[in-house]
């Protein structure tokens, strides 16, 4: 390598080290407005928030995490809305999670939600079965694609928030037993859908 490669190469260094200390320092405009306008009840649901275990609080770090459990149609679901601006790393595939608690992932589906897809998850533990529909939202566009969320959250810091608002992950789980008309649940509970 000549000596002018050499100088390009640390040039090169320096800068993006520069830049990722401007990023990491920069304030980026959060999720919260959209998240604190997500209603507790409506017409056709009713919830609470609810708490998460504090040995979750260490996983999650700085994001901001919503938790809130809902009737809705005389089914009742819990609610996670996690918002990774202020720590990223806590936005990540539901998978991981669920098969790292020992479920083994039964079936995948694409679910159609306005403004894009969601994804249907049917999962085994125990004898025990249970779903859960999830997807990222930045508010428009609604996907279930870790890897887009993750292109999303980095565009947004390489242009310091200019490239849209930030996406944050929903998680929808039956609670109990009982299976869920998820076609229903979308029907009747229209804000969630639209976060």
């Amino acid at each position: 390598m000549t000596k002018k490669n050499r100088n390009l190469l640390w040039l090169g260094l320096a800068v993006a080290v520069a830049l990722g200390l401007l990023w990491q320092f920069y304030p980026l405009p959060d999720a919260q407005d959209r998240v604190r306008a997500f209603p507790v009840s409506g017409l056709t649901f009713n919830g609470q928030e609810l708490t998460y275990p504090e040995y979750m609080r260490g996983l999650f770090g700085k994001a901001t995490v919503t938790k809130r459990g809902y009737e809705v149609g005389g089914q009742r679901v819990i609610v996670w809305i996690v918002d990774g601006t202020r720590n990223r790393h806590a936005v990540h595939d539901p998978l991981y999670c669920l098969r790292g608690d020992g479920w083994q992932v039964v079936s995948k589906n694409s679910f159609p939600v306005d403004g894009g897809e969601a994804q249907l998850i049917r999962a085994q533990k125990n004898g025990r079965e249970a779903e859960s529909l999830l997807w990222y939202s930045d508010g428009q566009v609604r996907h279930a694609s870790a890897a887009r969320y993750w292109w999303q959250a980095t565009l947004r810091r390489l242009t310091l928030g200019r490239a849209g608002h930030e996406p944050v992950l929903i998680t929808v789980q039956a609670v109990g037993n009982a299976p869920i008309n998820w076609r229903q649940l979308a029907d009747q509970f229209r804000p969630l859908f639209e976060l």
